[in-house]
């Protein structure tokens, strides 16, 4: 049964929210202060790639559906394939988080036997 390390794995497109939260007052002459409000849980976005055939994916689709919303799994970042990614660890270094989904696209079969997706799968670390 696939889980959601298995999205991550087939990503066509990965995005992860590393930016700190901060808040900003402005005074009435223009100062602008800010303070760091601490890091926060990290969002991570990824996209699945259009065209796989659904006969080939379809176990896996019904596994992750099965997680669903509300099932919590610890997947890792693999830096092998996305070198591009060094995120608080050192470079060559895999990276683990534990996510819940937030927003899970519907998929769609087309031209008889392929999936698409309605958007982005995205996970927040618990």
């Amino acid at each position: 049964m696939a889980n959601f390390q298995w999205v991550i794995d087939n990503a066509s497109t990965l995005a992860i929210n590393r930016v700190d939260t901060v808040a900003q007052t402005q005074a009435r002459d223009g100062t602008v202060r800010a303070t760091s409000r601490g890091t926060p849980k990290k969002t991570i976005t990824v996209q699945l790639p259009e065209g796989p055939r659904w006969s080939d994916v379809y176990t896996d689709i019904e596994g992750i559906e099965a997680l669903g919303q509300t099932a919590t799994e610890t997947v890792e970042i693999k830096f092998s394939k996305f070198p591009w990614y060094y995120g608080d660890v050192d470079p060559g270094t895999n990276e683990s988080y534990e996510i819940i989904c937030i927003e899970f696209p519907q998929w769609t079969i087309f031209a008889r036997n392929q999936v698409s997706w309605s958007g982005p799968f995205v996970f927040v670390e618990v």
